[in-house]
């Protein structure tokens, strides 16, 4: 199982880093979405649960990103963001308190930093958060022992700054 989950975290790392070098946010939301199933996958087979349900509880922010603008989730958007926050934070907190362990409120961090993220319309401030919300992600799972999705965040943190500089590099009328 140990190999097996390595592997789903490479491939999820490899997503992850794609979905912030393309250009338009609806692709950069969709490719994370997809990046972070696979995500859960992984902490579920390393029994890394907290970590398992932020990324869960991600790829349900990223679903909701993707589909801010459609009907019936336009009328919706900012409920629904706020409860998918607010989730974030209780069953961070319940994972803690049950666990016993402050480390399990590392992912909850990430995730909201990700789901605050994915909410903006703006290319580069959707970067902005990635990066911010990598260094939880990166000692969550260093701690949680899923090697390949800590290499994959040190990574995920490069990826975005060469983004940030490509992108406005190129004059794409970004902010």
């Amino acid at each position: 199982m140990l190999i097996l989950s390595q592997i789903i975290g490479i491939a999820a790392v490899g997503l992850y880093l794609l979905s912030y070098q393309l250009k338009r946010r609806k692709q950069i939301v969709w490719v994370t979405c997809i990046s972070n199933a696979l995500y859960v996958t992984q902490y579920i087979l390393l029994g890394a649960f907290s970590g398992a349900i932020m990324d869960f509880l991600s790829t349900v922010s990223s679903f909701l990103a993707a589909k801010k603008n459609d009907h019936p989730f336009a009328k919706y958007k900012k409920p629904l963001t706020l409860i998918n926050m607010l989730t974030i934070i209780v069953v961070g907190l319940i994972s803690a308190f049950v666990q016993r362990d402050w480390i399990e409120l590392i992912p909850v961090a990430g995730a909201l930093l990700q789901t605050g993220g994915l909410r903006c319309d703006n290319e580069q401030t959707i970067r902005k958060f990635g990066l911010a919300s990598a260094p939880f992600w990166l000692v969550y799972n260093f701690i949680s022992q899923a090697y390949g999705a800590a290499i994959g965040s040190l990574l995920a943190i490069i990826s975005v700054v060469v983004a940030m500089i490509r992108y406005r590099q190129k004059n794409y009328n970004y902010r």
